[in-house]
């Protein structure tokens, strides 16, 4: 299964530049069999998430969200509450919440806006770390894998694609297909899966 787990769209996020139905049609067209939209403290109503799935089937359409807190910005994967809509979040509550709710928290883009790291990661470590994507520069590439050791978690390579031409370069690799959201979480929880991304 190839899966991008970190899209944005027009209607939802303020960087989005094309719409949910743009994007999907792009990652089809890449050869990706899944992607998860995760707009800015915004989470895809879920009607609008079943008529994707409806009309691109087999592809698969899932609901995230990236949730601001200081200057990090947090992916949170298989939760559809509304709660995570606000911007009142502190890392660690947030961090407990998916933790209680069995859903799936990765760090985006490491070290993109500040040279340091102003949550606290090692009391409450993320599921894995986004080492690879269209807005990660390669010259944080080491210091995002030193991280990830210390952590002792995967790291993830998602587009953050904000625009459908940004689509296809970036995504994890799993076997075998998932069918379910609930299986893609655990997949990524269990491993093992393949970052893929642009030699």
């Amino acid at each position: 299964m190839k899966i991008d787990l970190h899209v944005h769209t027009r209607e939802h996020s303020f960087c989005g530049r094309s719409t949910a139905e743009e994007q999907v049609r792009a990652a089809v067209e890449a050869g990706l069999d899944a992607l998860v939209f995760t707009n800015h403290n915004r989470l895809v109503p879920q009607p609008r998430l079943e008529d994707l799935n409806e009309k691109y089937a087999p592809f698969q359409v899932f609901g995230g969200i990236e949730v601001d807190i200081n200057d990090e910005h947090i992916l949170v994967i298989g939760i559809h509450d509304t709660a995570l809509e606000s911007r009142r979040w502190s890392y660690p509550d947030l961090h407990r919440f998916v933790l209680e709710t069995n859903g799936f928290l990765a760090l985006a883009h490491p070290f993109r806006f500040t040279p340091t790291i102003s949550v606290a990661l090692e009391q409450f470590p993320p599921d894995a770390v986004e080492a690879y994507s269209n807005n990660i520069s390669p010259r944080t590439e080491q210091r995002i894998h030193h991280l990830a050791r210390q952590l002792d978690v995967p790291v993830l390579s998602n587009s953050d694609a904000h625009h459908r031409t940004e689509l296809g370069k970036y995504y994890n690799q799993f076997q075998p297909m998932a069918s379910e959201e609930r299986d893609v979480i655990d997949h990524l929880k269990t491993g093992p899966f393949t970052p893929v991304f642009p030699a």
